[in-house]
């Protein structure tokens, strides 16, 4: 049976009873912000695959989270959310409060390229070198939006991508908790906690819209939230070079750190986009 204290604490949290009846048993845990509960301890081997299997019936998507310090007493904060009540700032990346989000709300087209533009090739130093290498960096798109990249046919079963790399996150860092929130998908539990980890690229609704696009073209799924990161599987990765250059752009306009990070730049970047069941994001 689903622990106790867990079931006490969903109840507070969904008094329409949406909680009950899960058999994946849990450490006790808390409610951070109004959307979010997270365990007080680890999550056990092979909880994020049995919460999602049942979130068809609780409602509930399960994410791995991964604090910024590993701390005995998980603060907000620590997560890239900021407290606060549902409608509130900080509170839920939508008006209304949780499971508000819409994607419709969203030109996602609009705002990759508008992040491309005003991100990318903004040349603070105003040096010519300067803008010349970012303009390398970007080849071959340099200061030219390519546009949006064309969904893809998934390899494999997104849902079992998703489990798969829970399991190998969870190997890789056993000290991950598990968090669960009242959502149709990774995207919109984002939005629903008002997660704020990308240093001020976008707010969390503009960043679940993006995700909530990722599910639907690539088979994305959100499976861990760190404080100023993101892990997702990836169902259907490009699977060569051409796709994998546009694929490359939306990262680099959704995550600027990730691609002139790279030692290659775009293109570089492009190559380990292929066939990569896994995409990873971090915000310095």
């Amino acid at each position: 049976m689903i622990d106790s204290q867990l079931l006490r604490d969903l109840r507070r949290r969904f008094p329409d009873r949406s909680a009950e009846g899960r058999t994946a048993p849990l450490l006790p845990g808390r409610q951070v912000v109004p959307s979010l509960w997270v365990s007080d301890g680890p999550a056990p081997q092979g909880a994020w695959e049995r919460l999602r299997r049942e979130h068809a019936r609780s409602g509930l998507w399960p994410l791995l989270l991964a604090p910024g310090n590993d701390v005995p007493h998980l603060e907000a904060r620590d997560l890239g959310l900021e407290p606060g009540e549902p409608g509130e700032p900080g509170g839920s990346g939508e008006p209304g409060g949780p499971g508000e989000f819409r994607a419709d709300r969203y030109d996602v087209a609009a705002l990759l390229r508008e992040w491309w533009e005003k991100s990318l090739l903004w040349c603070p130093s105003g040096d010519p070198q300067d803008r010349a290498d970012l303009l390398e960096a970007l080849a071959p798109y340099g200061d030219t939006w390519p546009g949006p990249a064309p969904a893809l046919v998934p390899q494999r079963d997104p849902q079992e991508c998703a489990d798969r790399l829970a399991r190998q996150l969870l190997r890789a860092r056993p000290s991950l908790r598990i968090g669960l929130v009242r959502a149709d998908g990774g995207a919109q539990a984002l939005a629903a906690c008002g997660w704020n980890g990308t240093n001020g690229h976008g707010d969390s609704g503009e960043i679940a819209a993006v995700l909530h696009g990722w599910q639907q073209r690539f088979g994305a799924r959100l499976v861990e939230v760190g404080a100023a990161s993101v892990e997702l599987s990836v169902a259907a990765p490009p699977t060569s070079r051409a796709e994998a250059l546009l694929v490359a752009a939306e990262h680099a306009a959704f995550c600027p750190d990730n691609v002139l990070g790279a030692e290659e730049g775009l293109a570089g970047y492009a190559e380990d986009l292929v066939d990569a069941a896994h995409w990873g994001f971090w915000w310095d």
